[in-house]
């Protein structure tokens, strides 16, 4: 997936894109029950889990450039998925 394309989703339009380099990727990448998601389907499915919130995502090299992998985190126990 790349930038552009998690961006187009609204709940992801405001939030960072770290380089995997970046010591601020550790805020997403290291938090507990996190999700990875590499495809858009991934990022849909996820969006629609009322138990996920969205946390950012991180640029990865890959052999063909860099791909975006979009991160999410569990919602606390009792918050609304409005919040």
């Amino acid at each position: 997936m790349t930038e552009s394309q998690l961006k187009s989703f609204p709940s992801f339009k405001d939030l960072p894109i770290y380089d995997e380099s970046d010591a601020r990727a550790n805020s997403i990448v290291s938090r507990p029950e996190i999700r990875e998601c590499s495809t858009i389907q991934q990022v849909e499915d996820c969006i629609h889990d009322p138990h996920l919130i969205p946390l950012g995502g991180l640029r990865a090299k890959t052999n063909g450039g860099h791909i975006v992998i979009a991160y999410f985190g569990r919602r606390p126990p009792g918050k609304p998925s409005s919040q």
